[in-house]
């Protein structure tokens, strides 16, 4: 892979322009004045309001995964907060054309790996909260994490403040980050996060736990998001004959679990190795859903230009 952590964007009329003033917003980062702030312009109401949108997608070996699903993702989240879909980005099959189209701009090819990031912003055109109507598209390509035996705490009820819109993945993501700060200051890898007594989901993955033969997810009408990957696992289980039972569980049950699992678009179903103070092993349960959700997204996969199977 190369140039990772370059950034493409799509243009938009009026980047960084004060309303009517015909002048540029003048910007002061890092010691520097900037008399035109050019792409960060654009994006400035991310930055000031997290007003937008982002999709986080696995480049496997050449293949784009799930990526019809984060785009129907992507449409529902604009609808939800209003936002319109940047130009050319109008339905699923624009958007997979051109997440395809930025990974080869960004040096994806046969045989990558990667981490491919797709950014919704709202469309800066001056101070205020009132919204232009206009969007623009970024994505931004990163390497894979590396692979992790999997330690986590449960957290204390209410400890990291709720998403205030659970639901929709909005630029507004600081939950998230004091959750992954926690995780740093307890020396574990990830936190699962409670609102209100009732498990929710970790840093930014579902949790799922097993028992008696039975899957047990946080249910979505919590405040969590409930990501692409959980949905593929509930309906691979299903498949299976696994029974996955959605609900409300204190944290308490997690002591009565014979394993459990995060599942992300990132690391896939992954297996918690050690919880709280327990050892846990993976199960032959969760190892078959593992694999079974892990053939599905490559079998629906988009095949970047130039790969093979």
């Amino acid at each position: 892979m190369k140039d990772a952590n370059k950034l493409t964007q799509g243009t938009t009329d009026g980047q960084g322009r004060g309303p009517g003033s015909g002048q540029a917003n003048r910007l002061w980062l890092t010691g520097q004045v900037h008399e035109d702030a050019g792409p960060l312009g654009t994006v400035r109401r991310a930055i000031r309001y997290g007003d937008g949108l982002f999709a986080t997608l696995r480049i496997d070996a050449g293949w784009l995964l799930d990526a019809e699903r984060h785009a129907a993702r992507l449409l529902a989240g604009a609808d939800g907060i209003g936002l319109e879909p940047p130009a050319g980005w109008l339905d699923e099959r624009q958007i997979v054309e051109r997440l395809v189209a930025a990974a080869g701009d960004l040096g994806a090819g046969p045989g990558s790996d990667g981490v491919l990031r797709c950014q919704w912003s709202a469309v800066d055109r001056g101070r205020g909260y009132g919204r232009s109507g206009d969007s623009v598209a970024l994505v931004e390509l990163s390497e894979v994490p590396a692979d992790r035996e999997l330690g986590a705490r449960v957290l204390e009820s209410d400890v990291v403040p709720r998403p205030s819109i659970a639901h929709i993945k909005t630029c507004s993501a600081l939950p998230h980050v004091i959750a992954a700060r926690l995780a740093t200051r307890l020396g574990v890898d990830e936190v699962i996060r409670v609102y209100g007594g009732w498990l929710a989901e970790g840093i930014s993955a579902n949790l799922f736990f097993e028992r008696d033969g039975r899957l047990f997810t946080p249910g979505p009408e919590l405040p969590l998001y409930p990501g692409t990957v959980r949905r593929r696992v509930i309906e691979q289980a299903g498949a299976l004959g696994i029974e996955v039972v959605e609900g409300r569980w204190e944290s308490s049950e997690l002591n009565r679990c014979d394993g459990a699992f995060l599942t992300g678009s990132v690391r896939g179903v992954e297996p918690v190795s050690k919880l709280d103070d327990r050892t846990l092993e993976s199960t032959p349960l969760i190892d078959s859903v593992s694999r079974a959700t892990a053939e599905v997204r490559r079998a629906e996969a988009t095949q970047l230009p130039g790969g093979s199977q």
